[in-house]
């Protein structure tokens, strides 16, 4: 893991850095329960929003910024309490149930 960044204004919450990054990111993520409502794909891509598992009832958000066949590199805010990170890992290893597609049309 990999430290990017202690000073963003949105670095303890890890839908609203999302949401800075992808504008049409859905509303309504407060819980883990809400964040797998919008994964529309198990397909990793650079740009997509990664939904990841932990072992609270919120959930977790990051963006993907890289992908390769079995490895993956996202970015986060706050999965160190204040700080932008970079992980990478398979996706398994990572706790990544699904990603959402900001490229997809999705209708309300």
């Amino acid at each position: 893991m990999k430290i990017l960044n202690r000073t963003s204004k949105d670095r303890f919450n890890c839908v609203k850095w999302v949401r800075n990054r992808v504008p049409n990111l859905p509303f309504g993520m407060w819980t883990i329960w809400n964040k797998k409502q919008i994964i529309d794909t198990q397909n990793a891509k650079i740009g997509r929003v990664a939904v990841i598992t932990t072992n609270r009832i919120w959930g977790h958000l990051a963006i993907v910024t890289k992908a390769g066949r079995n490895v993956l590199t996202i970015n986060e805010a706050n999965w160190i309490k204040g700080a932008i990170t970079e992980r990478t890992g398979k996706k398994e290893d990572l706790k990544i149930i699904g990603f959402f597609n900001p490229q997809k049309k999705h209708w309300n």
